[in-house]
């Protein structure tokens, strides 16, 4: 198909199967991404192409899959504009490519959804619909009678009640002028009129991508679903000492095993896990199970029976995902009369069918309309389980932010009484902000802490399981310094495939995760990623609140790392096996090992510089190099400065009989530290921002004055102190201070 006018520039992906809105039919087209928006060019039957400009797209939804006139599974994408929506089915590798590549017009799409940009835009669209389009058909019918369909050519396509999940920053719809656009076009060309709805958006308080199924795209396999072989032999149910036990352990570790990586599941560590979620079977709106698609071949697979086998025998709960992220379907589900009995009791015969342990609801919407309703769909389901068996396991996995959100999808203290718990999906936060971490343990924006802090204080933290993500995030960036600018929007990466990428790893100290950077032709990325360290500090600030437990969100994302497991259940790595905040690959492993012993220095909390700066220490033996050049940015030479090594203040030959001084700069001022030893502060905190210019005359804390920055935090037990902590890692040593606050 030759370019035609005004497409110059597309890039075209594989073709798809575009479903008509009303009949049960698909139309072959093939998908474009281009300057002005994106277009379907029909090839069979052949039509005319079909433009959806970036001004009238609100988003997209890929989370579900559907089977093709051919039988075969493809995922859904739903392509969402302010007028309705549309569905095309693609395969999954096809999939992520589209997405990727509209990924790289989000610029476009962004100042196409300015205010001004997009009601000039519609202004003209309106213009040409009420007035160019109704002159053009009486000039071909005095012409000769010939039909024409000029503009309406979109609109029979719309199909309304989508869910529009943003992936990319964007404006607030505009006026639905657009709706009007289609309404007058369908009326010049006598096409069939369907009616639209008001696209519901998935948006919170903090900016976050609702859907964790979203991430199947672009995080499951990239040749699709493997294919699985059905079960010939039934899984072994759970021995007495697993089926006697209360639902939750004291200590869970939760992780899900989803169909897209069970066959690589013989690599699960199940003997570090408590509690596997095999994820997942879709929810109908009736309340009935889909019982079709690759969710349903792995239920019905001889891997998920092996891997409940195995996770039984290792002591493990197995239990049943169910999921809904069709905002449409969520809205029937939780209205129905008859939809909650009948999904309660599709879900106990699929539990029992395969000898499970319980069940985990995994509904995922927006707005407030279904809390209610959503409410009471969970206890009819919870109650029924339990019913079946008093001992099964029942939780619901929520947003990070909803304890703390009252207009919210989930109405947190309704459901507690509900649920055995809940699993906080605390990842993906901030997706909106500059480029960082996808679950950040500290951040000055929304954060793990501050959604521990929210849910512990509306449930009991008993009934909290705080999800972690194994996977992170890669940004496009202007170079490859913490301080560079997204140039285009993130795209999800497995852990392992930054973890064993090869590219030097660092750490971040502000939200205390693993980041590293690199350059792919002239352009610099930047990923952002949990790593051994991170998830064990994760695990370790979860038994600060007191929760119940932690997960991992998925089971295989890890490449099966037997020390990211290990991290999970709060072992913490060796420092050897922790290339992030201890070191670059290749350089002297540093910090604190897992017998306590404390190292060299090594590059720990090192970063790539844009200036030809390098760390300096106090100790010529732990002298902080600079990072290798392939992760600089461009304007760092490609030497390595001499690295400089500051003379010892001449007031460390004071006499051990006067106290050691500890300074540090904080608001401008210096002030003067008291170094604390026994248990620290407890309760709720927060991090007012860092503390600068340490310097000690004690020798064993004088490796300090190279941070970047110690964390200063204000505890509500104690307000008229602030405390810096210094942790290994990413710091050489492990100390807290105090020093008087200043203000508020």
């Amino acid at each position: 198909m030759s370019p035609r006018r005004g497409d110059r520039g597309d890039e075209r992906v594989s073709e798809a199967l575009l479903l008509h809105p009303v009949r049960d039919e698909a139309r072959r087209c093939v998908v474009a991404v281009g300057r002005r928006g994106i277009v379907l060019h029909p090839v069979q039957p052949a039509g005319r192409r079909v433009r959806i400009p970036w001004w009238a797209l609100e988003g997209f939804d890929g989370d579900r899959t559907a089977p093709g006139a051919d039988g075969v599974v493809r995922q859904v994408l739903e392509v969402v504009t302010d007028a309705g929506a549309l569905s095309l089915l693609l395969p999954a590798p096809e999939l992520s490519l589209l997405l990727a590549r509209i990924g790289r017009r989000a610029p476009r799409w962004r100042r196409a959804r300015r205010r001004v940009a997009a009601a000039t835009a519609r202004l003209g669209a309106l213009v040409t619909a009420i007035v160019v389009i109704p002159a053009l058909v009486v000039l071909v019918n005095a012409l000769g009678g010939v039909g024409l369909a000029v503009a309406g050519r979109t609109a029979p396509l719309l199909r309304s009640g989508a869910r529009a999940v943003a992936r990319w920053p964007v404006a607030a719809s505009a006026t639905g002028v657009s709706a009007a656009v289609v309404a007058v076009a369908l009326a010049v060309t006598g096409a069939q009129t369907v009616p639209t709805l008001p696209v519901a958006h998935a948006a919170s308080a903090h900016g976050f991508d609702a859907s964790g199924m979203a991430k199947l795209a672009l995080l499951g396999s990239r040749e699709g679903a493997p294919h699985l072989a059905a079960a010939t032999a039934p899984p072994a149910p759970a021995p007495p000492s697993v089926a006697n036990l209360p639902p939750l352990r004291p200590h869970e570790v939760f992780g899900f095993a989803p169909y897209w990586t069970l066959h690589q599941s013989t690599g699960f560590d199940v003997q570090g896990l408590t509690t596997v979620a095999y994820f997942s079977l879709d929810v109908n709106a009736d309340g009935t199970l889909l019982q079709s698609g690759p969710g349903w071949d792995g239920y019905q697979s001889q891997a998920l029976a092996n891997l409940v086998t195995r996770a039984h025998a290792a002591g493990d709960r197995v239990v049943l995902t169910v999921t809904d992220f069709n905002q449409q379907s969520l809205d029937a589900l939780t209205s129905s009369p008859s939809a909650a009995g009948t999904l309660a009791a599709a879900v106990v015969a699929a539990v029992e069918a395969k000898n499970l342990d319980g069940v985990n609801l995994d509904f995922e919407g927006v707005g407030s309309a279904d809390r209610a309703g959503l409410t009471a769909l969970v206890g009819t389901v919870s109650a029924a389980v339990h019913a079946a068996n008093p001992h099964y396991q029942v939780t619901m996995d929520t947003y990070a932010s909803s304890a703390g959100d009252p207009t919210g999808f989930y109405d947190i203290a309704a459901l507690a009484p509900e649920v055995d718990g809940f699993f906080v999906m605390a990842y993906d936060l901030n997706l909106q902000g500059a480029p960082s971490a996808a679950s950040p343990l500290t951040s000055a924006m929304f954060s793990d802490e501050e959604a521990l802090a929210q849910y512990t204080a509306v449930v009991p933290a008993a009934k909290v399981v705080l999800g972690l993500p194994f996977y992170g995030y890669d940004w496009p960036t202007t170079n490859g310094t913490m301080s560079a600018m997204a140039t285009g929007t993130p795209t999800p990466v497995a852990a392992s495939q930054v973890l064993g990428g090869g590219h030097p790893l660092y750490w971040d100290p502000v939200t205390q995760t693993a980041w590293t950077s690199y350059q792919s032709g002239s352009q610099w990325h930047e990923q952002f990623v949990e790593d051994p360290m991170s998830i064990y500090l994760a695990t370790q600030l979860a038994a600060t609140y007191g929760v119940d437990g932690v997960g991992a969100w998925a089971l295989g994302m890890d490449g099966n790392d037997p020390v990211m497991l290990q991290a999970l259940d709060g072992v913490q790595p060796p420092a050897d096996a922790v290339p992030g905040p201890l070191g670059t690959p290749g350089a002297p492993a540093g910090g604190t090992s897992a017998a306590g012993a404390t190292g060299t220095a090594g590059t720990a909390g090192a970063t790539p510089s844009a200036s030809s700066t390098t760390s300096t220490t106090t100790s010529p033996s732990s002298t902080t190099t600079a990072p290798s050049t392939t992760t600089t940015a461009p304007s760092t030479t490609t030497t390595a400065p001499t690295t400089t090594t500051t003379t010892a203040p001449t007031t460390t030959t004071t006499t051990t009989t006067a106290p050691p001084l500890t300074t540090g700069t904080w608001q401008g001022q210096v002030v003067t530290l008291t170094r604390t030893a026994g248990p620290g502060p407890t309760g709720t905190r927060t991090q007012l921002g860092t503390l600068g210019s340490f310097q000690s005359t004690d020798p064993s804390l004088s490796c300090l004055a190279s941070a970047p920055g110690l964390p200063v935090w204000r505890y509500a037990s104690d307000p008229s102190v602030d405390v810096v902590t210094a942790s290994a890692p990413p710091d050489c040593t492990t100390a807290r201070f105090t020093f008087p606050a200043a203000g508020p």
